[in-house]
């Protein structure tokens, strides 16, 4: 589980590919497998940064396990 900082800019970029995802698929499942598709791809892509430039992200481990319900 990650926890990314993101400027304005930023987060209404990805709010509006979310957005963009979600009115093109009808059923809830196609929404749901295409947004986390979206998401793996956004992290390769922070990790692809992470690994060139490592003084413009910061990846850590948080142990803690995530809390359900």
């Amino acid at each position: 589980m990650a926890t990314m900082h993101l400027d304005a800019e930023s987060k209404a970029e990805l709010h509006s590919g979310a957005e963009k995802l979600i009115a093109r698929y009808e059923s809830p499942l196609e929404t749901v497998k295409a947004l986390m598709a979206y998401n793996c791809e956004l992290e390769t892509q922070i990790l692809a940064l992470a690994h060139r430039y490592p003084g413009i992200v910061a990846i850590s481990y948080d142990p803690t396990p995530p809390v359900l319900g």
